[in-house]
């Protein structure tokens, strides 16, 4: 069963692998009704970047022009730590950065996501003046484009920046609220940092605060999981919409939410050997309780798709 999300006119969608090249990545979302995507310009786990060859990202803004697939993010490599103070690292992380700031613009995306990094070894003001130093440097660059940097919250493990409204609002602060910046929220970090987001009370609270945290800016995108453990684990672990501690009601509330109408959601749940069949399953259970008024957990389509991401996890 299928509940494609372009009718609902939502942007859902899910990280799709660029194997094959850029253009390639728009058929796989294609492929699987996205109307959006989120890819990796190379490697989340390498320094190492391929150079993208001009008529490849020709190739790229092209097939995009001529997709059903509407907003695209990039996610920046997993290794950047704005706020490192080792000389290295620094280096590799403003380099890698900025590649990527570069390219996101040039392949002509809505936005890049980066995790801020981490605060280890120093004080929280000393980190965030690293981080708004690197960063500011990079979207500061001549480049053409209109792309957002999406900073992302983090699930709270460690000394992680961003992982609840206060810590990001002061990154904000800091890089002067500027118009090339907004926020990109996921679920599961959200749950896992200690937000309660299964409540209507609480999911309002939460909301409210991240969405005055990120001021005119505001939250541009969103990664829809489901959470691996418990709420406040600190743990960034992903899990099938509706089959972790997150539940289905907020995906079901989130997607009927006026705030975030339009904007791209993509998912980046567990993937198997079956990928297709696995985000194909999460796509039509979000897109089926898009299409729901009211929540109904017990409705016969959403159990049967639940039971099929069940035996997939």
């Amino acid at each position: 069963m299928t509940f494609p999300a372009r009718s609902l006119n939502l942007c859902l969608g899910t990280h799709v692998s660029i194997r094959g090249g850029l253009p390639v990545a728009l058929d796989r979302g294609e492929s699987l009704g996205c109307g959006a995507i989120q890819i990796f310009s190379h490697s989340s786990r390498t320094w190492t970047a391929p150079v993208v060859a001009p008529e490849d990202i020709g190739h790229f803004l092209d097939r995009h022009r001529h997709s059903s697939v509407g907003p695209v993010l990039v996610h920046a490599s997993y290794l950047i730590n704005t706020a490192t103070a080792d000389p290295e690292k620094r280096v590799k992380s403003a380099e890698s950065l900025r590649n990527d700031w570069i390219l996101a613009n040039r392949l002509g995306v809505y936005g890049l996501v980066l995790h801020p990094g981490s605060s280890a070894g120093q004080s929280e003001e000393a980190a965030l003046e690293r981080s708004a130093e690197m960063i500011r440097e990079v979207i500061s660059a001549p480049v053409e484009g209109e792309t957002l940097l999406l900073l992302e919250n983090t699930a709270g493990g460690g000394k992680t920046m961003g992982r609840n409204p206060r810590e990001m609002e002061r990154l904000l602060d800091c890089l002067d609220r500027s118009a090339k910046v907004a926020v990109c929220l996921d679920s599961c970090h959200l749950l896992a940092s200690g937000a309660e987001i299964r409540t209507p009370k609480g999911y309002e609270e939460v909301v409210s605060a991240w969405q005055s945290a990120s001021g005119s800016g505001g939250v541009r995108a969103w990664h829809l999981n489901d959470a691996l453990f418990e709420k406040g684990s600190g743990r960034d672990r992903h899990a099938h919409i509706g089959t972790g501690t997150v539940g289905l009601w907020f995906f079901w509330n989130l997607l009927h939410d006026p705030r975030f109408a339009g904007l791209p959601m993509v998912l980046e749940t567990p993937k198997g050997e079956e990928t297709d069949k696995e985000d194909r399953a999460n796509l039509s259970l979000l897109g089926r309780l898009a299409a729901l008024d009211d929540f109904r957990p017990d409705d016969p389509d959403v159990l049967s798709l639940l039971e099929e991401l069940e035996a997939m996890a």
